[in-house]
């Protein structure tokens, strides 16, 4: 445990709003579904921009692995008919081969690589329809009517002798595509409904934990004890040592500890001691040494401990909080309340308490 020296932990307590994987994942689902209907509209342009921006699609980590796959596919597929549309087959095609690697039965990759074949081939010449000035994608591309299915994208007719056939199907491609369009725009709008929830629960969360936080400082506040409000926790540090020698405490740090620990049990059962109502926090002892000669540069040290020990019977002795409410720890001799100097000594033989909301259960 090393020798009789002090210092402080840098200690702080983060509570997740929210899953950031989630949230990441949401956000590009709804990136691909922007990119959806900026191609839907003709503008290939911005939808190439907006899948550029997911980086390496088939290597996206969104919050599950089925959910994730689904949106390196579709972006992926997309990606391949902006491609296609936009005459640069050589990037469709190997768009496509990535889809195949990651799903080697995905049919829409399948046709249209065929088809890209068969153009190849000069069996098929491409088509774009030109509209407003732009190359156009049909509302029936998104969804997969152009691009997707038996290879049917916008092509003139070829001589493979089967005109009519290729009339029907793109009949029945267009009243499928449109079906898979409206169910891709009400999932767009499920997700951005996701997505609000979620910032909006982070904003409603920060704001409950900011006031919490304001008000255990102002509840707090005493005579000789110095409030530090970081982000997360507030700090007490006392003005003078806590502790004159080894872990006996003298009578006026006695005296604040134990009020302190009447004020941090009536905080639980106040109607006003937090954000709608009393709050629970969790206290963190963290007990200080001062360096000796001979003494371990780092660690923590016993004495240390014996004074969060001794601190946290004063905290409990006359409030209804247990021992086992608080948690002690020895500070690392390197840091301490006060910079480490000689005339700073005495007031670092001493405690600070950490005094930390305690987050309530994510609603279900």
């Amino acid at each position: 445990m090393g020798g009789v020296t002090d210092g402080t932990d840098e200690m702080a307590h983060v509570a997740d709003a929210t899953d950031p994987a989630r949230a990441r994942g949401l956000g590009r689902q709804l990136a691909v579904s922007r990119a959806h209907s900026a191609a839907r509209t003709g503008d290939l342009d911005l939808a190439a921009r907006l899948l550029d921006e997911l980086g390496e699609l088939d290597e996206l980590d969104g919050p599950d692995a089925s959910s994730d796959r689904a949106t390196v596919l579709a972006a992926l597929n997309l990606r391949a008919k902006v491609h296609a549309q936009r005459g640069e087959l050589t990037e469709a095609d190997a768009c496509w081969s990535r889809v195949e690697a990651i799903a080697p039965e995905d049919p829409d990759a399948a046709a249209g690589r065929r088809t890209l074949a068969k153009i190849a081939a000069g069996r098929r010449h491409a088509r774009p329809v030109v509209h407003t000035g732009r190359v156009a994608v049909v509302a029936a591309a998104l969804a997969g009517a152009a691009l997707i299915g038996g290879g049917g994208w916008l092509l003139a007719n070829g001589d493979d002798g089967d005109g009519d056939r290729q009339s029907s199907d793109s009949v029945a491609e267009a009243d499928t595509g449109s079906q898979r369009l409206r169910e891709e725009s009400r999932r767009a709008d499920a997700l951005r409904e996701r997505l609000d929830a979620l910032e909006a629960g982070d904003t409603a969360a920060a704001a409950r934990r900011d006031s919490t936080l304001d008000a255990v400082a102002k509840r707090l506040a005493m005579p000789g004890v110095e409030i530090r409000r970081h982000a997360d926790d507030v700090q007490l540090v006392f003005s003078t040592g806590v502790f004159p020698y080894d872990s006996v405490i003298g009578p006026q740090g006695a005296s604040a500890l134990t009020e302190i620990g009447r004020r941090l049990a009536d905080l639980e059962s106040d109607p006003g001691a937090g954000a709608g109502g009393g709050t629970e926090v969790e206290t963190t002892v963290v007990g200080h040494s001062v360096a000796v000669p001979g003494g371990a540069p780092s660690g923590g040290s016993v004495v240390a401990l014996n004074r969060a020990r001794v601190a946290a019977q004063y905290l409990a002795q006359d409030s209804d909080l247990r021992l086992t409410d608080f948690r002690l720890v020895s500070a690392d001799q390197r840091r301490g309340p006060f910079p480490a100097t000689e005339a700073n000594a005495p007031r670092n033989r001493t405690v600070t308490l950490l005094i930390t909301p305690k987050e309530p259960p994510p609603a279900s």
